[in-house]
């Protein structure tokens, strides 16, 4: 018997739910430290209830990892590498990566985690990887574009990339502040000079 609208949406709800609680827990503590009977217990579910979205505890710390990426990446590769002002299109870029980053919070605890056993969590890593060399390049192409035009001093445009991305890591990994906060868009003039922006 097919499953009505109401069933689909409370299985999809629920299973949210779970994926929100691992995410917090995983983050806050670690891999082992979690277990699927707290994530049941933090999420208002019975322990077997969890099996019936996630096969296991790796599978359910993959689904944390890799789904969340697949919502933002989209938003974080939102801007073009070709824009005709270069400058003005990074800073665009920066300001939006900026908030964004400001409201991962737990989720870039987790990424850092998988970046740093990344042996031990070789397909999580694998897809964080991926995205990240996607993302680096596309920057690096608005980086090229802008020296082109003269707008940016010449440099290796991938270490800048490189650069930045460990800027907004670290940003966030380093400061508690809400993402409401004001504090947050102080930051981007900071990061353009990673780019070697021109002063006038």
């Amino acid at each position: 018997m097919a499953l009505s609208d109401s069933q689909v949406q409370k299985m999809k709800q629920k299973r949210e739910t779970i994926l929100e609680q691992a995410t917090l827990m995983f983050a806050e503590h670690g891999y082992n430290d979690t277990t699927i009977a707290k994530v049941a217990k933090a999420s208002g579910v019975s322990f077997g209830s969890v099996f019936t979205y996630f096969e296991n505890k790796d599978q359910l710390f993959f689904a944390a990892v890799v789904e969340p990426l697949q919502v933002y990446a989209p938003k974080l590769l939102d801007f073009d590498p070709n824009a005709r002002q270069p400058t003005q299109e990074l800073w665009n870029m920066v300001a939006k990566h900026i908030k964004i980053f400001s409201s991962f919070g737990p989720y870039l605890r987790l990424v850092v985690q998988v970046i740093g056993y990344h042996n031990r969590f070789a397909e999580a890593f694998a897809e964080l990887d991926a995205f990240h060399n996607t993302f680096r390049a596309k920057i690096g192409e608005l980086v090229k574009n802008g020296q082109e035009r003269g707008e940016l001093q010449i440099q290796d445009a991938k270490y800048a990339a490189t650069a930045y991305t460990s800027f907004l890591i670290g940003l966030r990994v380093n400061l508690i502040d809400s993402p409401d906060s004001q504090m947050w868009e102080q930051f981007v003039p900071f990061a353009m000079q990673l780019f070697g922006a021109k002063t006038d």
